[in-house]
């Protein structure tokens, strides 16, 4: 039997009053499992984000944002300070809100490992790299950091840019124009859509992006080191790197950090059969959770405790407003 269905066939041993099935029961006893092997109290951030409907549905908060200093706050309220895991799996969103959530953590916690079943992208690999230690297998994924710039069109619609391509893109405009001042006309419709102060917020993304990921490497992961300062400076700029890369959304693993030889405190959790299995159990009870429920964002603890975000819910379909068109130019996400 496969781990989802093994899992699946456990939580539907839990039954509320009305017959229906209590998730959190069954999830939160898997929770409990894994911290009492790993000896040291566990807390879950997730966001159902692969389930379109629900990224829909939640106008935007599925991903990090300044919203979940609530949750967060309230899931680790009751633990005890020191050695923390972070359960991990998130679309990432925005970088400052990142660097919040990374301020929280730290103020009660050290050291932190962050555990990643699935995936962890944008601004929750830069939250990945605030750890002392990430744990993680050969199919889970961190992705680049480099910052996303929303730009409104002409005809109402909007397009997602890289901020290294809009820096790219402007300053081959100012080569070639530079010897063909006639082109003008030409690019006259593509620069206008950038707004006078967007190359600059670019460049300002991207250098926020490294330097936070930079410090918290130095402080944390690399503490102790005396080539921390080099070591962090290279991991930052790997994945800071969107020619590198040339999309957002490209996985990096565990192959792709050690071909490029960052000396990150990565661990392969198949090393170690037993700790695989009780996250991969985890992430499933995580899954059915979502595919079951309104949740869409989940703070939990090993202690039982937890907030959820949720959207209404019909026919197993979740419904509720769609996220409203971003106005002015260059709106930032992560």
């Amino acid at each position: 039997m496969t781990v989802w269905n093994e899992v699946g066939a456990e939580l539907a041993k839990n039954k509320n009053p009305d017959g229906s099935i209590n998730y959190d029961l069954g999830r939160r006893r898997i929770l409990t499992q894994l911290s009492q092997y790993l000896e040291r109290p566990i807390f879950v951030y997730a966001a159902d984000f692969l389930n379109e409907n629900k990224a829909r549905a939640s106008g935007g908060d599925i991903n990090i944002d300044w919203n979940d200093k609530e949750g967060i706050n309230e899931a680790i309220l009751g633990l005890p300070a020191g050695r923390l895991d972070v359960v991990l799996h998130s679309p990432g969103g925005i970088a400052e809100a990142a660097e919040s959530i990374v301020a929280i953590l730290r103020s009660k916690f050290n050291p932190i490992r962050f555990i990643i079943p699935n995936i962890a992208k944008s601004a929750a690999t830069m939250l990945a790299l605030s750890a002392n230690e990430i744990l993680m297998d050969a199919n889970a994924e961190l992705g680049p950091i480099d910052p996303q710039f929303v730009i409104p069109k002409g005809d109402g619609s909007t397009v997602v840019c890289p901020a290294q391509a809009i820096k790219d893109q402007v300053e081959m405009a100012n080569g070639l124009l530079s010897k063909n001042p006639k082109d003008l006309p030409v690019w006259i419709p593509i620069l206008q859509q950038y707004g006078p102060s967007l190359l600059q917020e670019a460049d300002n993304a991207m250098a926020l992006s490294r330097e936070l990921v930079t410090r918290w490497l130095v402080t944390y992961m690399f503490a102790g080191d005396p080539e921390a300062e080099a070591k962090a400076e290279k991991a930052a700029a790997y994945f800071s790197n969107h020619n590198l890369f040339r999309t957002h959304s490209r996985r990096i693993g565990l192959k792709e950090m050690r071909d490029h030889d960052l000396a990150l405190k990565v661990v392969n959790m198949e090393e170690d059969r037993k700790l695989h299995r009780y996250v991969l159990r985890l992430y499933a009870a995580i899954s059915h959770t979502f595919g079951n429920t309104g949740a869409y964002k989940m703070y939990e603890n090993s202690q039982g405790q937890g907030l959820f975000r949720l959207v209404p819910v019909v026919r197993g379909l979740p419904i509720g407003p769609t996220a409203p068109p971003p106005t002015g130019k260059g709106k930032k996400k992560r």
